[in-house]
């Protein structure tokens, strides 16, 4: 199979998903004023418009601003391009891999279009419980924690079985 039909649907898939992330951060941008929230199920889950100029969990958010947008759209940009290396170089036993691999690069492509356009990360998912409060996430967010989590199911599932692609293994 050619290396472009091959990535053709890795592209696709991550580019509609970035795209997904990007309309519904446009809906809560047009929707909410930044800080405002309202309440989905109360005691539980709001919906909010949070701008997040930091990394996950606001770690380094108090870089100064040029400083921390060159460094997340440069860390962004290092981590695409070692999933697209690991995509093209290596054969994943499941298809749960491969799912993995789609969702944190397009998760990482929705993130770094904020990251370029706005200088920071818009947010919009709220969980709480009394006090204590999950930090606010979006849907890119989730793709890349979701596609870390079925990477990991493939490797314990498969220990040692990734051979380089092209290779019989």
């Amino acid at each position: 199979m050619s290396e472009r039909r091959r990535l053709g649907p890795f592209f696709a898939f991550a580019a509609l998903f970035a795209l997904s992330d990007q309309a519904i951060k446009r809906v809560v941008d047009a929707a909410f004023a930044p800080g405002e929230y309202r309440v989905v199920v109360s005691g539980l889950f709001s919906l909010t418009h949070l701008r997040n100029p930091g990394g996950a969990f606001s770690v380094l958010d108090g870089l100064p601003p040029l400083w921390g947008r060159l460094f997340f759209i440069c860390a962004t940009l290092g981590a695409l391009a070692f999933v697209l290396h690991l995509y093209r170089r290596r054969r994943l036993e499941s298809r749960w891999g491969e799912a993995g691999l789609f969702l944190v690069f397009g998760g990482g492509l929705g993130n770094l279009i904020d990251r370029v356009a706005h200088g920071e990360v818009i947010d919009y998912l709220l969980f709480y419980y009394g006090a204590y409060h999950w930090p606010a996430f979006n849907l890119a967010d989730s793709g890349i924690t979701v596609g870390v989590c079925l990477l990991a199911v493939d490797l314990f599932r498969h220990p040692g079985d990734a051979a380089p692609r092209g290779t019989d293994g």
